[in-house]
């Protein structure tokens, strides 16, 4: 894809987004449903978003040594560039940007693989993300009422699973299948990382399900500020929803987020429009305020020196 067509179909994406925002709830309607929220809510769904980030730093360290990483970057550093790549993530269409500068920023990382294991390392990161979120929702699922019709949700489960477990095979098989490739896919292949310590990935596993339950409580602290929802029966909302911000032709998911909190918080919990609009506004803007923490550090951090 050109270029330039991917910058048009990220901006694309995200105009549509904020339209439909907009068109979705009448203005004063979103108003009052924000007002429902206390500020307290806002503040402990700011913090839980915080405590996925801290999360997402340690499961990239941990993963860089599963996949056998010889210069893991220092905690410090490694928070600060995974600071930084979720305020590009959050404020710039594609979802991508910057998890693809944390990659490439340590590059050094790996000694044959280069970038090319570095940014393996990420992309699989990315993927065990996808994959606790769909666990969640079958958590969810499992615990909801039996009066629920939850059908197209289960499908969407064993959707996702799939999708990020295959994401997740592809990457030690690469080198396999360099051999049957062309030349150029065939030389990418064989500098993808193979994982060396099992039990590290185990690991990078369990913490993907403590970064996703972080945001999953965040959603759950704000939809129970507007209507009453526990906990069991936010899985089956939020977790779908945050799945949206992989999307790479929108900012954070903007549009298509709303989109879900709306659609199944009115058909599942009979959720009025402008209170669903309100509580997926509000875990954005914790998202979007913890990513002003990674743009005061892009602009005012001083860089720690690479050991």
């Amino acid at each position: 894809m050109p270029r330039w067509l991917g910058l048009v179909l990220r901006l694309a994406g995200t105009a549509a987004g904020l339209i439909w925002i907009a068109l979705a709830v009448p203005l004063g309607d979103a108003k009052t449903a924000l007002a429902k929220i206390p500020a307290s809510a806002f503040v402990i769904a700011f913090l839980l978003v915080l405590l996925n980030v801290a999360a997402g730093v340690v499961r990239w360290r941990v993963l860089m040594r599963a996949y056998g990483a010889v210069r893991i970057p220092p905690m410090g550093r490694a928070a600060r560039l995974f600071l930084v790549a979720f305020f590009y993530n959050n404020y710039l269409p594609g979802a991508v940007a910057g998890d693809v500068g944390r990659g490439v920023a340590t590059h050094d990382a790996f000694a044959e693989e280069g970038a090319t294991g570095a940014l393996a390392v990420v992309l699989v990161e990315r993927a065990l993300g996808l994959f606790a979120l769909f666990a969640l929702l079958a958590v969810g699922l499992v615990l909801a009422p039996s009066g629920l019709d939850t059908g197209m949700l289960w499908w969407w489960t064993v959707a996702g699973t799939a999708g990020s477990c295959v994401l997740v095979a592809c990457i030690p098989v690469g080198r396999r299948l360099a051999k049957y490739l062309p030349r150029p896919l065939a030389k990418v292949a064989n500098r993808l990382p193979e994982i060396a310590d099992w039990s590290a990935f185990g690991l990078a596993i369990a913490l993907s399900i403590i970064t996703q339950l972080a945001v999953a409580l965040a959603g759950w602290v704000l939809l129970a500020a507007v209507g009453p929802i526990d906990l069991g029966s936010s899985l089956l909302l939020v977790p779908l929803a945050a799945a949206t911000t992989f999307l790479p032709i929108t900012v954070g998911g903007a549009g298509a987020r709303e989109a879900v909190y709306v659609a199944i918080g009115g058909s599942l919990f009979a959720l009025p429009r402008a209170d669903a609009l309100a509580a997926s506004l509000g875990l954005w803007f914790a998202h979007l305020a913890v990513g002003l923490i990674g743009a005061a550090a892009q602009l005012f951090g001083k860089k720690p020196p690479a050991d």
